[in-house]
């Protein structure tokens, strides 16, 4: 059974890595239904989903993942741009603010932050 999460995640990467992020949700969907564990299947989801620009589906699935793992920086980060994108700004403050205070020094992180702080 591995494999065959291993070989349908590899073929999500694939389909999301030629932009076809239509395919490449499907695909993460399956293996989501087969390992709810999957984390990274998980964030690939949630960033195809953005690039779809389905920033509420994106939202859930960042959500999920930092239920799953308060540290996830790129859960963090992915769901502080998706709230950007539909102009909720004080939320995405918020989740940039949170993965800046689990990582400090990433110069990153603070430009976001106070790129939006001057908002």
């Amino acid at each position: 059974m591995d494999n065959e999460v291993e070989d349908l995640f590899d073929e999500g990467l694939k389909r999301f890595n030629a932009d076809e992020y239509g395919d490449a949700v499907r695909i993460f969907s399956k293996v989501l239904q087969i390992d709810p564990e999957h984390s990274d299947a998980l964030y690939y989801r949630a960033i195809a989903w953005t690039n779809k620009g389905n920033f509420e589906q994106a939202i859930v699935d960042f959500t999920q993942a930092v239920k799953k793992d308060p540290y996830d920086t790129d859960a963090l980060i992915g769901r502080g741009e998706a709230w950007q994108s539909k102009g909720e700004v004080k939320r995405a403050l918020a989740d940039f603010k949170k993965a800046l205070n689990i990582d400090p020094g990433n110069p990153d992180y603070k430009r976001l932050v106070s790129d939006l702080e001057e908002k």
